[in-house]
């Protein structure tokens, strides 16, 4: 069962970045590669550079992307961590006022459906098993990062397309750009709407996590109750201590005056 301790959930936010960074910049290392490729073919492109300059044209939009998908990300996960304990502190509090006055076994039951259904209704789909298949990781992909995959699709399109108008000699540049330009438009508008449409599914029915996780949120949800418990234990000691000593100075008080 994944762990949710501070270090776990810090860990896989960093993980996360990371992997979105690396895949945001692959995804914009094709294009630049083949835009650079392209111009090679440019004379004046070819004297007004060397290796150095083409290599940095190659690999600076990648390194960017990277570090913006990163930061990006980052933040992402923070936030949705946020608001994932936020989420299962208010669930622990509702399920102590719900479970005060009932016995344990009793109460154990009715925390475990609780949970269990406020997992469930907080907008995931639970995909049996502790690992999520291609598919589902693939469809996870394209709900939280649908306009990267926009950029790492069309853009080597739309370089395609004005590759495939540039083999037409009997073309002239301005007829190859604008046959480019509907083409391209055509297709990146075709992906853009199926991309957003796949969005909005996935947002109306929730993305997906495996039983492992999902049991991992109830065993979250169990022990912030705990320490909701706890402290209001502690709350109740020093309040009782408080009280014993305030009766202690007045009965003192008492005994020095008589």
């Amino acid at each position: 069962m994944p762990s949710l301790t501070p270090q776990a959930r810090t860990q896989e936010a960093t993980s996360a970045a990371m992997n979105d960074g690396l895949m945001a910049g692959f995804l914009t290392l094709i294009p630049s590669t083949l835009a650079v490729h392209q111009a090679m073919k440019n004379p004046k492109f070819v004297r007004a550079t060397n290796w150095q300059s083409r290599t940095a044209l190659a690999i600076m939009p990648p390194l960017f992307m990277f570090g913006l998908t990163s930061e990006m990300t980052l933040s992402w996960k923070m936030h949705e961590m946020a608001s994932e304990a936020d989420h299962h502190k208010k669930v622990s509090e509702y399920a102590h006022r719900q479970t005060s006055h009932a016995d344990d076994s009793e109460t154990n039951e009715k925390l475990y459906k609780l949970y269990q259904k406020s997992v469930e209704e907080s907008g995931v789909r639970i995909v049996p098993g502790n690992t999520l298949g291609i598919h589902h990781q693939a469809a996870n992909f394209i709900q939280n990062h649908p306009f990267k995959i926009l950029a790492g699709v069309g853009i080597p399109s739309v370089l395609y397309i004005f590759r495939g108008r540039s083999d037409q000699k009997h073309l002239q540049l301005q007829s190859k750009i604008m046959h480019t330009r509907v083409f391209g438009q055509f297709a990146v508008i075709g992906m853009l709407l199926s991309l957003m449409g796949f969005k909005s599914l996935m947002d109306s029915q929730g993305k997906f996590i495996t039983q492992e996780e999902a049991d991992a949120r109830v065993e979250e949800m169990k022990r912030m109750r705990q320490e909701l418990l706890d402290s209001i234990e502690f709350d109740k000691q020093v309040k009782a201590k408080r009280e014993e000593m305030l009766k202690h100075t007045d009965l003192h008080k008492d005994v020095k005056s008589a």
